[in-house]
């Protein structure tokens, strides 16, 4: 019984270990920091720069990747989802990413990752951080 309890702590002390050295992955030739999805799993790329969100959407284009969409939040048809996106909910961070996702021609949508809620702002001159994948 002990060695099945020594071997179940160590399983869970390697996965804890293997989760924080993916959170310190970096991408883009070390100007990103690898992010992963709490819902999918999908290792996105932020930028460790904040920009306007036309330098972010350039940003994940020099990558050959794409300025994460409010559909990648990992919703489906729930109802729970409305303003929120689960898939970048991360606790205790201070990241805010913009989105592909316009709420019209002026103003596109960003994610808080500390709650996973959805907010507007003006593309000019508001900085945050890109996320790619």
């Amino acid at each position: 019984m002990n060695k099945i309890l020594i071997v179940c702590g160590l399983l869970m002390v390697s996965s804890i270990a293997l989760a924080q050295e993916a959170t310190t992955e970096t991408c883009a030739n070390g100007a990103g920091t690898v992010v992963i999805g709490k819902v999918s799993g999908h290792k996105y790329c932020r930028s460790n720069n904040s920009m306007d969100w036309w330098n972010a959407y350039a940003w994940c284009d020099a990558q050959g990747k794409r300025l994460f969409l409010l559909d990648d939040c990992g919703c489906g048809w729930s109802m729970d989802c409305i303003d929120k996106c689960p898939e970048l909910i991360s606790e205790g961070s201070g990241w805010h990413i913009w989105t592909q996702t316009h709420k019209d021609s002026s103003h596109a949508y960003f994610v808080r990752f500390r709650d996973g809620l959805v907010y507007y702002e003006y593309v000019h001159g508001h900085k945050l951080n890109a996320l790619c994948w």
